[in-house]
């Protein structure tokens, strides 16, 4: 351990060891039991290397100055003033002899019962309560029977209490209240006797024949609960649970939830998704990642196909006019005819607009007015993807069209993917899945991803829903979802 004095003014000193407990008492022993304690480091010994550094302590200290010494408390007046109170007086009074009675005994330890009994006050009844011997009568004993002896007192833990009765008489009593005149009595008269209503006679009870039936309870009506869309099942958005008491939330949590409101996702959703990353995600990271936390919350929530294996497969795409589904149709056959797989595409009931965008790419196109027609037509040909146009189905489309259309689809055994613009707003896709449903949709395509970067009510359908989020598709081209892709975008 080493000590240093420091160039400044104020004339601190460095001390180092191995520990506080060390150092303190040279720096008492140096500046004083009222050293003051500057600064406090911490560090380990880079003159061994490696697992041989010993850890050390630095404390910069001082000696007070002269305006900052503790100072001292006196009372002096005060303990004057107490020990003058009659109260004080008395008590010294009673406990003056037992005082003298300790004196005496701590100087003679030989000295005799009597004599202690003698020194010690007149009234020895407090110890009444301890067993004594009898004691034999001398004429050396000193109490006197003529006089009455005071009522007994309980004895206390170090022999007889106080004279209580001494000390209430010499306290200050306050002055006696002088009585008031007795008020005249004042006339009080009667209250009106209350008014006497005659009660009506009790009308029998009605008697009931046996034949009669007893009355049926009436039945209260409860609400009834919101009814979900028929084919998709698509539950009420979670309630927002409250926010937790025990991981602080930071500002940037708030600023997150409300881009996600503002991106087309409701209020309980986002609240939901936000009160997820802060509890379950933020522990394991920092506030300044709160942005990163709830993308990847949002997108664990985005459904995605699972196990779609390597053999063929057959895709509708249905959805209303302008909905983006013909076009999503055309990307997705070049992209297969690009990678050099065999592509069918069926347009059922179409007016050929197809055909004109993919002949030449090299795919062509099926036109039939039905399954039987579209089976027909394609042979015995085993494409790799088959895709099929179906007519502009919507809220406006007659119920017989919508039902000829799922029963088409059924015979030709297609996975039912429902385009919905990524545009639309939540109230106008619940329209759209509800019209769609007799066609038992088993996917969500996002179409015009790239005309808004808000596509939070088509998603929050398809998360509500249960459906996966098979492509996305634009002006450029589609490809399939990826929900870290679609969360940057609902919140960037």
């Amino acid at each position: 351990m080493e000590a240093s004095t420091s160039n400044g003014p104020d004339d601190v000193k460095t001390f180092r060891g191995r520990s506080l407990e060390e150092l303190l008492p040279q720096i008492r022993a140096e500046l004083g039991p009222d050293a003051i304690v500057l600064r406090r480091r911490e560090g380990r010994d880079k003159k061994a290397g490696g697992f041989f550094q010993r850890p050390f302590v630095e404390v910069d200290a001082r000696a007070p100055h002269a305006d900052e010494r503790p100072l001292e408390i006196r009372s002096d007046r005060a303990t004057a003033e107490g020990l003058s109170s009659p109260a004080v007086q008395a008590l010294f009074e009673q406990a003056t002899p037992f005082a003298d009675a300790l004196a005496a005994a701590a100087r003679d330890t030989r000295i005799e019962d009597d004599t202690f009994s003698a020194s010690f006050s007149p009234d020895t009844s407090g110890f009444s309560a301890l067993p004594q011997e009898p004691e034999p009568e001398t004429p050396r004993r000193m109490r006197d029977r003529s006089v009455p002896e005071p009522p007994s007192r309980p004895a206390g833990l170090y022999g007889p209490q106080p004279n209580v009765s001494a000390i209430e008489d010499a306290a200050p009593k306050p002055p006696a209240p002088e009585p008031d005149a007795a008020p005249e009595p004042e006339a009080v008269t009667p209250p009106p006797a209350p008014p006497v209503v005659e009660e009506p006679p009790l009308a029998p009870p009605p008697t009931r024949s046996v034949s009669e039936p007893d009355p049926e309870p009436e039945l209260v009506e409860e609400p009834a609960a919101p009814e979900a869309v028929a084919g998709l099942d698509i539950p009420a958005a979670p309630a927002p649970a409250g926010r937790p008491s025990g991981v602080p939330r930071p500002p940037s949590a708030d600023a997150a939830e409300e881009r996600l409101i503002a991106g087309g996702i409701s209020a309980a959703l986002a609240a939901d998704v936000v009160g997820e990353a802060v509890v379950h995600a933020l522990p394991f990271s920092a506030p300044r990642n709160m942005k990163r936390l709830v993308r990847a919350a949002f997108a664990r929530r985005i459904p995605t196909p699972t196990s779609l294996g390597p053999g063929s497969r057959t895709i509708a795409i249905v959805g209303g006019g302008g909905a983006g589904k013909s076009s999503a149709i055309a990307h997705l056959a070049a992209t297969y005819a690009a990678a050099g797989a065999e592509v069918a595409v069926i347009e059922l009931r179409g007016n050929g607009s197809l055909a004109h965008r993919l002949q030449p790419l090299g795919v062509g196109v099926i036109s039939a007015s039905g399954a039987e027609q579209a089976i027909e037509r394609l042979g015995a040909r085993e494409p790799l993807i088959t895709l099929i146009d179906t007519p502009a189905t919507g809220p406006s489309a007659k119920a017989a069209d919508v039902k000829a259309l799922a029963v088409d689809l059924k015979a030709l055994g297609a996975e039912v993917h429902m385009a919905l613009p990524a545009t639309i707003s939540a109230a106008a896709a619940g329209e759209v899945a509800a019209a769609l449903a007799p066609l038992n949709p088993s996917h969500v395509a996002l179409t015009h991803t790239d005309e808004t970067s808000r596509p939070g009510a088509p998603l929050e359908l398809a998360l509500a829903a249960g459906r996966p989020v098979s492509y996305v598709c634009s002006r450029e081209g589609a490809s399939p979802a990826d929900p870290a892709a679609l969360a940057a975008q609902l919140l960037p």
